[in-house]
């Protein structure tokens, strides 16, 4: 797709998404095929550290986030402006699994989305953490892999979770048909549209319908839906870590 330089031995014509859409993982996996690299685990991987593991089981215990009751995690951020969903509707999703399912909510985001998080906790009605710009690589893979589920737009945390096992609902704008989770269990909500699958980090009809009428309700609907898919042998309980004192 992009302009090789010469480099190529072989051109190979773009066909997606006009004729055919895979997801990106399968595209990879194709490429490598073709010079007869295959496996038997198509998975992602993410190596979760024991050290970054016990740095958040320290982190949530000092927020007072009891991780023996039902949490989730929450990314609102993106990088593109076009896969966010909005400040006000994360903030009535948050509310209503704090009042309405009695869940804790711990929002994540890079340190330049530490102001977006604070946006949102402004507007709500209902106390939530924020680890916003306080996490490592690692120590955000920790935290994704003790949550019971994270509801995230369309972005890294996604995808770590997809390598882990973390069941994930994904908020996610149409801009590309093929970055959805890959093989975890998820729920992907979006709003037809159609003008999906402009490639583009602005929304160039400038209403990001394909998320701003995804409903809150939805969104809670779906993580309530997921919370249970993942049984506690499936990952190390933040609870079951020692926490050593700071």
């Amino acid at each position: 797709r992009e302009n090789p330089y010469l480099l190529l031995t072989d051109w190979i014509v773009e066909s997606e998404p006009d004729r055919l859409i895979r997801h990106e993982a399968q595209r990879q996996l194709d490429l490598v095929a073709s010079i007869g690299a295959t496996t038997g685990d198509r998975r992602l991987s993410f190596l979760v550290p024991e050290e970054a593991r016990v740095a958040v089981a320290r982190l949530l215990a000092g927020e007072g986030v009891n991780t023996t009751s039902p949490w989730v995690v929450v990314h609102p951020g993106a990088s593109a402006p076009s896969r966010r969903y909005s400040a006000r509707g994360y903030a009535a999703v948050a509310d209503r699994l704090i009042r309405d399912m009695g869940w804790q909510v711990v929002f994540t985001g890079s340190a330049v989305e530490v102001g977006l998080v604070a946006e949102i906790t402004s507007m709500m009605a209902e106390p939530a953490v924020s680890v916003a710009g306080r996490l490592g690589l690692a120590e955000l893979g920790a935290l994704i892999d003790a949550a019971p589920v994270i509801v995230s737009n369309n972005t890294a945390p996604v995808h770590i979770a997809a390598a882990i096992g973390t069941p994930v609902v994904d908020v996610y704008a149409l801009t590309n048909p093929q970055h959805t989770p890959w093989e975890v269990e998820n729920r992907v909500l979006s709003h037809d549209v159609p003008c999906k699958f402009c490639y583009k980090s602005m929304c160039p009809e400038g209403h990001h319908n394909c998320l701003e009428l995804v409903s809150p309700q939805s969104i809670v609907d779906a993580a309530a839906e997921l919370a249970g898919t993942r049984g506690p042998a499936d990952h190390i309980g933040i609870a079951d870590l020692p926490v050593q004192p700071s």
